[in-house]
């Protein structure tokens, strides 16, 4: 297991913890863009599938505007945070996979770090929720760090060059 992998892990599910369908929407993107697609272990080849694209965009978009409204629900609640582990630790399984390496400890640290991130993000940003405008600024603050991170994570975990 590379460190580089596993601070792909960390990375991608605290970006899973801010915005719980944005890093798989980023890994399936990058994945879809390899050569060695194929040859990959699951779940990486069902990630970085078309249809899988497909499906995972617009979610991430609905996600990225629904996170802003004042009726968005609470991040910590017992369905969000399950989907969230899951997709963490999905997303974390998928880089593992790629590389041809065991998928439990990074879906593991995927999965934990987006439990903590989204008790985080909800502590930073719930002081804040009564303010619509500030509400919405901090939440966009919170996307552009969630966009950051998740390529900087993928660059990490895979090699790959950042695009601008």
């Amino acid at each position: 297991m590379t460190r580089n992998l596993l601070l792909g892990a960390l990375a991608l599910g605290l970006v899973t913890g801010m915005r719980s369908t944005l890093a798989p929407t980023l890994v399936s993107r990058a994945l879809a863009e390899r050569d060695d697609l194929d040859q990959a272990d699951e779940p990486a080849r069902t990630l970085g599938a078309e249809r899988t694209r497909q499906i995972l965009m617009p979610l991430a978009a609905g996600e990225l505007l629904g996170d802003k409204m004042p009726f968005a629900p609470d991040r910590t609640i017992a369905p969000s945070m399950l989907f969230r582990a899951l997709s963490g630790g999905v997303t974390a399984a998928a880089l593992a996979g790629v590389r041809r390496e065991p998928i439990w400890l990074p879906a593991m640290l995927g999965a934990t770090a987006a439990l903590v991130a989204s008790k985080i993000g909800l502590a930073l940003r719930k002081p804040y929720q009564p303010h619509p405008l500030t509400n919405a600024a901090l939440g966009l603050a919170e996307d552009s760090l969630a966009l950051t991170l998740g390529r900087a994570g993928i660059h990490q975990a895979l090699g790959e060059r950042r695009s601008a």
